[in-house]
């Protein structure tokens, strides 16, 4: 029987490029199960609070949330931050990575975010206190900080952290 030597390569690529396709498809249900953040406690509103608030309340917290996670989601993805601020913090800092900045330090990546309480200021004011799980040289931290949002035309926008 003939060799063929030119076959051997092929059959070596295909049998590793599969190889290469099946753990990469077994990889993301793997890591979504083994990085989840799972949630050991409750922590969130009371009966009593979630009772006071109104619909329209309600729905304010959850886009203001929504807007806020938007933007972090925009700092890690080195995308434009200033859509989520308002004009006068816009203002304030001369670029989208200067805004970013003032808020996450270089070199850090946001793994992972999410409100642990809130405040209603006034009918155009939220304050959300959030935590994110950074990756910050080679060190996984959890922040926490405070976040003001202004209701505006276009939506909740960042004002300031506190």
């Amino acid at each position: 029987m003939k060799r063929c030597p030119a076959i051997a390569p092929l059959v070596a690529i295909v049998l590793f490029g599969g190889s290469t396709y099946g753990q990469e498809a077994e990889r993301k249900p793997f890591e979504a199960k083994m990085y989840s953040i799972e949630a050991i406690s409750h922590f969130g509103v009371g009966d009593d609070r979630f009772a006071a608030l109104t619909d329209a309340q309600k729905r304010n917290l959850v886009e203001a949330r929504n807007d806020l996670m938007a933007m972090l989601q925009a700092i890690q993805n080195k995308g434009d931050v200033t859509r989520y601020a308002t004009k006068q913090t816009v203002n304030k800092y001369k670029s989208s990575t200067a805004l970013a900045a003032s808020l996450i330090e270089a070199e850090t990546s946001i793994l992972a975010a999410g409100v642990s309480d809130f405040v209603l200021v006034d009918k155009e004011t939220i304050k959300l206190k959030f935590f994110a799980v950074v990756s910050s040289k080679g060190e996984i931290v959890v922040s926490e900080k405070t976040a003001v949002l202004k209701e505006t035309e276009s939506g909740w926008r960042f004002s300031a952290l506190e």
